[in-house]
């Protein structure tokens, strides 16, 4: 089989023996790979990675001991791997796992995969469509079902990334009103395509002043950055309400100015971290996916995995939603 390796700012392909299924561990014959933003540190990096990706949607080919799966299941592949046996597991939190076992990337024709991370794809939804239920929409469903997102609600989302996209479609279809911050002009359209109700340009000068104005000076009931930018975090947290709801999405490794009086007591802000989604809530990802008229857009490039260096460099121009690899094609 292939398998993508990235590093350099390179992307190429190399062969190696196609993987065998081992106790829970069943092969996939990989469909589609979408690129995460995590996956550009091990493009950008210096040192060869041949494990990158983490998501996708494909077919099982091959079994040793599946207690759910057969060979001609179609199904999702979720991020990472996981022990299965600890309290985390067990409650559906595998992303949180301390014990997780060695796993391959997914930017690969094949992968083994543990069973219970694999989760089953109805054949009403295409592999492309379903391959969104993970990083797509997962980190952004699982901070909004958390924040409880309503129809009565005003929702700021900083940054229009593929994530921050998937949070608008979230939100439109819980009926929120809301209210975007994105840098790339392509972003920015393309949110309006999603159906975003205002969409206000990062580099504005005063863009808590503008937020203001839009909720009749209240603040929004609830917010999101999907960015990992500073700016964009303590924007959250300032255009915030009082008992408002801010998650944080953005991977951002550094820290932001937080003031537990001023931001927090005497606003009762209620602040939180989503990573991923717990996985007994993919049913209601699946609905998502099957209801949001809207779903399709959060695509926006498809390319054969051995163009993968040009659907890199498409996705590092920020003028790209999701951009998925396709190892068969």
């Amino acid at each position: 089989m292939q398998r993508l390796v990235l590093g350099g700012r390179k992307a190429w392909l190399v062969d190696e023996p196609d993987p065998q299924p081992e106790g829970d561990w069943v092969v996939v014959k990989v469909h589609v790979s979408p690129i995460c933003g995590s996956d550009k540190g091990a493009f950008l990096g210096e040192q060869p990675n041949r494990r990158a990706g983490h998501e996708g949607a494909g077919e099982v080919v091959a079994v040793d001991r599946p207690a759910h799966l057969k060979a001609g299941d179609r199904v999702v592949l979720m991020p990472a791997a996981a022990c299965g046996v600890c309290e985390r597991c067990r409650r559906g939190d595998q992303i949180f796992c301390p014990n997780a076992p060695p796993w391959d990337g997914h930017f690969a024709q094949y992968v083994k995969k543990q069973e219970q991370l694999c989760m089953p794809l109805p054949a009403d939804i295409s592999y492309e469509i379903g391959s969104l239920a993970g990083c797509g929409l997962g980190p952004a469903f699982d901070a909004l079902t958390r924040m409880a997102i309503a129809p009565m609600d005003t929702l700021l989302i900083t940054g229009l990334g593929p994530v921050g996209l998937g949070a608008l479609t979230i939100a439109k279809l819980d009926g929120a009103r809301v209210i975007a911050v994105e840098g790339e002009p392509w972003r920015r359209s393309r949110a309006l395509e999603v159906g975003a109700d205002e969409v206000l340009d990062a580099s504005d000068d005063d863009l808590l002043a503008r937020i203001r104005d839009l909720t009749g000076g209240r603040g929004v009931d609830k917010a999101i950055d999907c960015s990992g930018s500073a700016a964009a975090e303590r924007l959250c947290i300032d255009a915030a309400t009082v008992r408002g709801w801010v998650a944080f999405v953005g991977e951002n490794p550094n820290q932001i100015p937080l003031g537990p009086s001023r931001d927090m007591i005497r606003k009762g802000l209620t602040l939180i971290g989503s990573w991923h989604y717990n996985l007994t809530q993919f049913p209601r990802i699946l609905d998502v996916l099957r209801r949001s008229p809207v779903a399709p857009k959060l695509i926006s490039h498809r390319f054969p995995m051995s163009q993968a260096q040009e659907a890199f460099e498409t996705f590092l121009s920020g003028k790209a939603a999701k951009v998925l690899l396709l190892p068969w094609a």
